[in-house]
C-alpha cells in the first residue's frame, strides 16, 4: 500500500512534468528569430552587351518572394521577363536571389534616412535566355513603416528602391553597361506583417 505522501509526491512530479512538456513548444516559438515573408518586384531596363555581340537594351519586369530576418538578410526566388525589341527576344528568367538591407549610418533617425540593399540574382539551370545572367545590384531605398514599434526590424515595412549600380556576376557571358531598375520589397505576412 502506497503512503499518501509518496503518492502525492508522484502526482506533483507528474503534473510538473506535464507543465514542462506543455511549455516546451511555446518556449521554442519564443526563441525563433522574427521573420517576414516579403514580395519583391523589379522593373526598368538594362543595357546588356553579350561577349560576342552588340549592346542591346532589355526591358525588365519581375516578381518574386523572399524570407527576410529582423537583421535584413533575405533569400528567395525571382522570375523576370526581359524583352529586347532590337533582337526580337523575350526571355523568361527564373532563379534565386539573396541580399541584405542595411540601415542608414548611425541610426534610423540620422543622416538622410536612406537604406541600402544588396541584391544578387542567380539564374536556375533551366533559365537559358540571353538575358538570364547572374548579376548583382546595389539599391538605394526609402522605407515606409505601418507599425512604428517595428522600426528596429529590417524585415518590416515597405522599401521603395532604385538601382545605383548593376554588374554582371561571375561566369556571366555578358556585361551590364548601364541600368535603370526600380524595386519594391513589401512585407506580406510573417511575424512583422501588418495585422490591420
Amino acid at each position: 500500500m502506497m503512503k499518501r505522501g509518496h503518492r502525492n509526491g508522484l502526482l506533483a512530479a507528474g503534473i510538473g512534468f506535464a507543465l514542462i512538456a506543455g511549455a516546451t513548444p511555446r518556449a521554442f516559438a519564443a526563441a525563433k528569430t522574427p521573420s517576414g515573408d516579403m514580395n519583391l518586384t523589379l522593373d526598368g531596363y538594362a543595357v546588356i552587351t553579350p561577349n560576342s555581340g552588340a549592346a542591346e537594351t532589355a526591358d525588365i519586369k519581375g516578381i518574386g518572394q523572399v524570407i527576410a530576418d529582423s537583421t535584413g538578410a533575405f533569400t528567395g526566388a525571382l522570375t523576370y521577363t526581359a524583352v529586347s525589341a532590337a533582337l526580337g527576344t523575350e526571355d523568361v528568367c527564373a532563379g534565386t536571389v539573396a541580399g541584405t538591407i542595411t540601415l542608414p549610418t548611425g541610426s534610423f533617425a540620422s543622416g538622410d534616412g536612406n537604406f541600402t540593399m544588396g541584391l544578387s540574382y542567380t539564374p536556375s539551370s533551366s533559365a537559358t535566355g540571353t538575358d538570364c545572367i547572374p548579376s548583382s545590384a546595389t539599391l538605394l531605398c526609402t522605407r515606409t513603416l505601418a507599425h512604428p514599434t517595428l522600426v528596429g526590424d529590417l524585415d518590416a515595412g515597405q522599401y521603395h528602391c532604385i538601382a545605383t549600380s548593376v554588374t554582371a556576376g561571375t561566369g556571366a557571358s555578358a556585361t551590364i553597361n548601364a541600368a535603370s531598375l526600380h524595386s519594391d520589397l513589401n512585407i506580406s505576412r510573417g511575424a512583422n506583417a501588418p495585422t490591420s
